[in-house]
C-alpha cells in the first residue's frame, strides 16, 4: 500500500528514559502533558518532554517528534512501514509509538532535516499549525 500522510513536527524536545521494571511512575506524568509510559518484563520506558524527564535514570536526550496529522483507523495496513522505509533508506534511527489514532516518530534532532527531506521525497506532506 502506498500511503501519503500529513505529518506535523511538535515543538517540544523529548527524552527517552529507562527506569527499573517495577519503578513507580512519577506523579508528574498524571498532569495532562503528552508523554508515553511502557512497562515490559524488562523495564519501564518513558518518553516525555525534557522538562518532565525523571532524574537520576538512564536517558537518551535530544529527540524531536513527528506525528501523523489526523486520525488513522486502527485497521489501516502499512502506515508505519510507509514512514519507516524512507527513514531507514536515509540511515535514520527512529523510535515509534502508536496510539489509538496517531503514529509518533521520535528521532534525534540532528537528523531532523534529513528525515524531513526523506519523508517529503517519499510523498509525505508537512503541515503547520496556524
Amino acid at each position: 500500500m502506498d500511503h501519503k500522510l500529513k505529518l506535523r513536527l511538535l515543538d517540544e524536545k523529548f527524552v527517552i528514559s529507562k527506569m527499573p521494571q517495577f519503578a513507580e511512575l512519577p506523579s508528574v506524568f498524571a498532569k495532562g502533558e503528552m508523554c508515553f509510559a511502557m512497562r515490559t518484563d524488562e523495564d519501564l520506558t518513558i518518553i516525555s518532554p525534557e522538562f518532565m524527564a525523571p532524574n537520576n535514570v538512564q536517558q537518551e536526550i535530544g529527540f524531536r517528534c513527528l506525528r501523523t496529522d489526523g486520525e488513522i483507523p486502527m485497521n489501516s495496513v502499512g502506515i508505519v512501514d510507509s514512514l519507516m522505509q524512507p527513514l531507514s533508506a536515509a540511515g535514520i534511527s527512529v523510535s515509534v509509538v502508536s496510539t489509538y489514532n496517531i503514529v509518533y516518530l521520535f528521532l534525534l534532532e540532528e537528523h531532523l532535516v534529513k528525515a524531513t527531506q526523506a519523508l517529503q521525497h517519499a510523498g509525505h506532506e508537512f503541515v503547520h499549525e496556524e
